[in-house]
C-alpha cells in the first residue's frame, strides 16, 4: 500500500507541475459569457505544439459546438489588440487525408467552412484554423492548413472545480487488459484526475460524462461500463485482474478491491 501511494504522489507532483507550465500566452485567461469556461490566446506556432500547450493548461484548443461559440470566439480573439489573427481551434483529421473530429471526442454537429472548403490541398491539410478579419469575404469562417503553420491558438479550459463523485471513484488501481502485472492507475487531486498507464506514461482527464472520458495528452476517449474502461485506441483497463495465466496465482485468490 505504501509504494502504491508512493506512485500516486509522485505521478501528482509531477503532472501539476506540467500542466502548469508556461504556454506561451499572449492573453487569458477571458471567460466566455456562451459557456462559462475560460480562454487563452497562445503565441503563434503549429497545430501541435498549440494543442500541447492548451493541454498544459489543462484544456484544449477551442471546441466550437455552436455559432454562438463561433461568433464569441472570432469576435474576441480574431482582431485582438487591433491585429487580425488567423486562429488554431481543436478540430483535425482523425489521420491524413481522413474525416475531422474534434480533440475531445466531441460530435461534429457544427461548421463554419468557407466555400470550397476544406480542399486538402496538397493533401497535406489536416488542422483547422478559424480565418483572421483581413479579408471580409472568408473571415470568420474555417479552412484547412498544415500542422507546420505558425498560428494563433486558442485555447479553451473548463474552471476548475472540485472532483465529482463519478469521478473520485475512479481513482484506485486498475488492470490493463486485465492483467494482474499490467497495474495503472487513477490518481486526484482535489480538482485534477489522472490516467497513469502501465508503461508509465501519463494524462489528464477532461471529464465528459458519467459514462465517458477523455485523456488530453493521449487524445483518446474512454467509454466506462461497470467495472472497465474501454479506450478509443483499442486498450481497455478493468478494476479486476482477469486473465492472470502464469499459475503463480489462481482467479479464486485474486481479489481487488
Amino acid at each position: 500500500m505504501k509504494t502504491t501511494i508512493a506512485v500516486y504522489s509522485t505521478a501528482i507532483t509531477l503532472l501539476v507541475s506540467i500542466f502548469h507550465a508556461n504556454a506561451g500566452i499572449v492573453a487569458g485567461p477571458i471567460s466566455s459569457p456562451e459557456n462559462g469556461h475560460d480562454y487563452y490566446l497562445l503565441t503563434p506556432d503549429s497545430w501541435t505544439a498549440s494543442e500541447a500547450e492548451a493541454e498544459n493548461l489543462g484544456g484544449t484548443l477551442a471546441i466550437i459546438t455552436n455559432s454562438a461559440e463561433q461568433k464569441w470566439v472570432y469576435s474576441e480573439f480574431g482582431g485582438y489588440g487591433g491585429n487580425n489573427r488567423i486562429l488554431w481551434i481543436g478540430l483535425r483529421r482523425q489521420y491524413p487525408g481522413g474525416p475531422f473530429a474534434w480533440v475531445n471526442g466531441d460530435p461534429t454537429n457544427y461548421s463554419n467552412w468557407c466555400p470550397g472548403q476544406p480542399d486538402n490541398s496538397g493533401g497535406v491539410e489536416d488542422c483547422v484554423v478559424m480565418w483572421s478579419p483581413n479579408d471580409p469575404r472568408t473571415a470568420e469562417t474555417w479552412n484547412d492548413e498544415r500542422n507546420s503553420e505558425q498560428n494563433y491558438g486558442v485555447a479553451e479550459v473548463m474552471r476548475e472545480q472540485s472532483l465529482t463523485e463519478s469521478e473520485r471513484s475512479l481513482i484506485g488501481t486498475w488492470y490493463e487488459g486485465g492483467r494482474i502485472d499490467r497495474p495503472c492507475y487513477f490518481a486526484g487531486t482535489t480538482n485534477a484526475l489522472f490516467a497513469i498507464g502501465y508503461y508509465g506514461r501519463s494524462a489528464r482527464i477532461i471529464y465528459a460524462s458519467a459514462s465517458h472520458i477523455f485523456a488530453a495528452s493521449w487524445h483518446t476517449r474512454g467509454e466506462i461500463s461497470q467495472d472497465k474502461v474501454l479506450w478509443s485506441d483499442g486498450t481497455w483497463w478493468s478494476r479486476k485482474a482477469s486473465n492472470y495465466t502464469s499459475g503463480e496465482v489462481s482467479q479464486s485468490e485474486i481479489e481487488i478491491r
